[in-house]
């Protein structure tokens, strides 16, 4: 009875060994497999992990999952952008690949962190029962180590429609050196551009661990930017300890736009006449953001008929909100209308880095007031003559309406052949309708042409008001009269027999309205006359004084008799001290027969012939 059960028993396990055993069927296996963990620092990052549903064991197998849901945690101090994933059916072995987004801070420590999932998926039982589990997972994800560049501090000195300064300070924070490194600096905004473009590049040699550089740009803002912030972005190319290339991620660079600098004109006030020059003062207020170096006020006018005498006015550095005086003389013509006017101001300006700027015009309203004051020139008289100094005189009249002091006559001739030895004359207080006598004494080149002339007058003067004016240009027309001679001459004793030697005196009269000195005569005789000693000299002649001088002066004796001209000029010293030479002189010479006892010359001739005759007669005879 033991063997036979002993026998049954055996029986039983060697077809139990012979029998394969049945492969299990599992409730889901769900696990998570990252193919790629490594994220980089200072930028959005997507990690791409796999869902599976596999078994333990090599020949068991699972139930499929259905309705899987995947909420998604952070790991400080990534910040996972991926809330919820969603997978609507899971079987055994076929991976469902899904995507995480994140956010990996530029400062982050290398190393693995772990983006925890909770996974919440159904099944069926082998029971036919319908179950929902609920298990943590986790995405592996690895932080590669080496440069890692975050920006420290950015300051920006450039305006709105103007430039300036960008400054950018970028610091290695990973923990490794950088070599070769360019950062590039690029605006995506046309509203800004750097230096001129888009895109800025700076190179940096060694970029050592914890090392912060600072960049400059220079920034310009267009018209049609707007105060506030802009962005920019920067990448830096670099090589790793190993020797590799590498790109950083793109970083944001913060820029600031400066308002615009402008300024402002307050308490405006103006003297502007009619017809004369005043004052246009004001205040102007530096209500831009940065200060204003070597900063020139500029005059502007649209209008022909009235021009600033001098069209800039310096004031220097205006920091933010200071303000500063400012005046500008204006000349108001005639022909202008009296009412309200609008003239400009801008400002020219250096800014923080030495640049040239220009502000934009600034409106200054003034008013032009009739004109009050007139004057008038009257019974004018002149003694000019060319080559001589002589006087031009007259009557100044007040013709307006109110009373002037110290009016000063001022006389610029234009050209050079007319010049006043004084240009200006104190005429002093002038009530309305009062005159005053001037007179300037005037120098006429003697390259003048002479003739009628036009000269131009004006009054500068002051006001009840005590403000300086200058009255427009007052014209009259006088005559210059043609050169004068300087000498009269006159011949004492003015004839001469033929084949006469004798004294030739003359008389020279000074007929200018000054003293004549070191005067030097000469003659120019020509045949039948000469001179053997043709100079005279007379040390001085005061304005109408006469003097005899001599000459020796022959008359050949085959001269018929006629009058013949003998030249003469003078070199002389005027009461300037100038040195002269006058025009040349015409003196006649009467020449008369000559009155010796001797034959007549017609019947010497007949002798001379008859004897040459005769001659003649008896040579042939002899022959």
């Amino acid at each position: 009875m033991i063997r036979k059960s002993l026998t049954i028993l055996l029986v039983v396990s060697l077809v139990a060994s012979a029998t394969p055993a049945t492969a299990l069927t599992s409730e889901p296996e769900i696990q998570t497999i990252v193919p790629q963990p490594t994220v980089t620092p200072g930028t959005e990052n997507t990690v791409s992990f796999q869902l599976l549903n596999e078994a333990r064991g090599t020949e068991d197998s699972t139930i499929t999952a259905t309705n899987v849901r995947v909420s998604v945690g952070d790991d400080a101090p990534i910040d996972v952008l991926t809330e919820q994933l969603y997978v609507p059916r899971l079987a055994d072995g076929e991976p469902v690949t899904q995507t995480l987004r994140m956010q990996v801070p530029a400062n982050i420590d290398s190393g693995t962190y772990r983006i925890p999932l909770r996974v919440t998926y159904e099944f069926e039982t082998n029971g036919g029962d319908q179950r929902q589990i609920t298990k943590n997972l986790n995405v592996p994800v690895r932080v590669q180590s080496g440069a890692q560049f975050v920006v420290a501090d950015t300051n920006s000195t450039a305006t709105v429609d103007g430039r300036g300064t960008l400054t950018v300070d970028v610091r290695n924070v990973g923990e490794q050196a950088a070599s070769d490194a360019t950062f590039t600096l690029t605006s995506n905004n046309n509203d800004v551009r750097l230096g001129g473009g888009q895109q800025a590049t700076r190179f940096v040699e060694n970029w050592k661990q914890g090392a912060t550089k600072t960049f400059e740009y220079d920034a310009q803002l267009g018209e049609s930017a707007q105060e506030g912030d802009y962005s920019l972005e920067g990448t830096v190319d670099y090589k790793d300890a190993s020797g590799n290339a590498r790109t950083s991620p793109a970083f944001t660079v913060g820029m600031t736009a400066l308002p615009e600098m402008t300024f402002e004109v307050s308490d405006v006030e103006s003297s502007l006449r009619v017809g004369d020059s005043g004052k246009v003062t004001g205040n102007i207020t530096n209500t831009g953001p940065l200060t204003a170096r070597n900063a020139v006020v500029t005059f502007q006018s649209n209008s022909a008929t009235a021009q600033a005498v001098e069209t800039e006015y310096a004031v220097g550095e205006l920091a933010p909100n200071e303000t500063t005086p400012f005046s500008f003389t204006v000349d108001v013509k005639s022909e202008a209308d009296p009412g309200p006017r609008q003239y400009g101001v801008m400002v020219n300006f250096r800014n923080q880095d030495g640049d040239q700027v220009q502000s934009d015009v600034v409106d200054v309203p003034v008013r032009v007031g009739q004109s009050n004051a007139g004057f008038e020139i009257r019974n004018l008289e002149s003694s000019l003559r060319v080559g001589e100094e002589g006087t031009l005189s007259g009557t100044l009249v007040n013709t307006g309406d109110d009373p002037v002091t110290n009016a000063v006559l001022q006389f610029n001739p234009a050209g050079q052949t007319v010049t006043p030895v004084e240009t200006e004359y104190a005429v002093g207080n002038l009530d309305a309708g009062e005159s005053r006598e001037f007179s300037f004494q005037v120098e006429v080149s003697s390259s003048s042409g002479g003739g009628p002339r036009q000269f131009g007058f004006q009054v500068a003067y002051r006001d009840e008001d005590n403000q300086q004016r200058t009255s427009n240009t007052l014209e009259v027309q006088t005559d210059i009269a043609p050169e004068s001679a300087e000498f009269e001459v006159t011949p004492v004793n003015g004839s001469f027999a033929a084949g006469e030697t004798g004294e030739f005196r003359v008389n020279i009269t000074n007929t200018r309205d000054e003293p004549l000195s070191d005067i030097s005569a000469k003659i120019y005789a020509e045949s039948p006359l000469s001179s053997s000693n043709s100079e005279a000299f007379v040390e001085e002649l005061g304005p109408g004084e006469t003097e005899t001088i001599v000459f020796e002066l022959s008359a050949g004796g085959s001269a018929l008799a006629k009058t013949y001209p003998v030249k003469m000029d003078f070199q002389y010293d005027d009461s300037r001290g100038e040195t002269t030479i006058s025009d040349t002189y015409q003196v006649p010479v009467e020449v008369t027969e000559s009155e010796g006892d001797g034959l007549p010359l017609g019947l010497i001739g007949i002798i001379v012939l008859g004897i040459v005759g005769i001659a003649g007669f008896v040579y042939v005879r002899r022959d």
